[in-house]
């Protein structure tokens, strides 16, 4: 795809309330090319992912200033104080999307707590995932669909950013070693008696730590975990829905299935076909 192929496209559209409610969303997406463009905000209710295909664009932020260029790309928290403006003669391409819900709480205050807002850095490649949200929105995919296009969007940033950008380190160890615990036994039914005892803490006190640090509750951690490998199952694998189920310490296929919906928004036979 060509970034030319889509000179100011644009799509804003308000989710689906059971994709608000379940999903990662996007209210809004484009290519702006504008001298004039300038955001000057107290606060909104998104969180902004940009990337500058050419031209020079300056963000100012919790006190620091920032010059981007081509190939640069960046995770924004709107809900705080922002200001970003394209230069006037070398004027900035952009194209970017707005997202929130569904696992984005976690993802920026994990940022946030680190120091790492807003995370900006040189990342080419990413373009052509960019390009993908415009071509999705275009065909008029489902909400499922650009969900999980932009939720993998979103951990190829993270997952490419310096070390410094994006990592857990300040995250006391005890929680970090209770993760790890989780994410070992998605095969298993744990209880949060069996994860907090792993951070050597009461339950309740474990959960408020938590939930401070990752954004949403142990046992939110713990599902999410096991939906997501399922989803990797789903599009990377012939096991069917039951014998995912089965495998995910499930043992009754129908509550992994009404799971996988409140989660998703879509049962996993329609994910998989999706």
């Amino acid at each position: 795809m060509n970034a030319e192929d889509y000179y100011h496209y644009s799509y804003f559209r308000t989710p689906a309330p059971w994709a608000e409610k379940s999903l990662l969303v996007s209210d809004g997406m484009a290519y702006t090319a504008d001298p004039d463009f300038r955001i000057d905000r107290r606060t909104f209710f998104n969180h902004l992912a940009i990337y500058i295909h050419q031209g020079t664009f300056y963000l100012e932020q919790y006190g620091h200033s920032y010059t981007l260029h081509k190939g640069d790309v960046g995770i924004l928290n709107l809900m705080d104080p922002h200001l970003y403006y394209s230069d006037h003669k070398d004027v900035a391409h952009l194209l970017w999307f707005h997202f929130r819900g569904a696992g984005t709480d976690g993802i920026i205050e994990m940022l946030k707590r680190n120091d790492s807002l807003p995370c900006l850095y040189h990342f080419p490649e990413i373009e052509q995932d960019f390009l993908k949200n415009f071509s999705l929105t275009e065909s008029g995919c489902s909400e499922t669909e650009l969900a999980s296009h932009m939720y993998g969007l979103l951990m190829k940033i993270l997952g490419s950013a310096p070390a410094r950008t994006y990592q857990d380190s300040k995250i006391p160890l005890e929680l970090q070693k209770a993760a790890n615990f989780m994410e070992k036994q998605l095969h298993g039914n744990l209880t949060l008696d069996q994860i907090s005892a792993q951070a050597n803490m009461g339950k309740y006190h474990f959960s408020h730590m938590f939930k401070k640090w990752y954004g949403i509750s142990p046992m939110q951690y713990y599902t999410g975990k096991k939906m997501e490998q399922a989803c990797t199952w789903l599009l990377e694998s012939t096991l069917s829905v039951d014998e995912i189920a089965e495998r995910l310490g499930y043992l009754d296929t129908g509550y992994f299935r009404k799971a996988f919906k409140n989660y998703f928004g879509s049962t996993p036979s329609a994910y998989r076909k999706q």
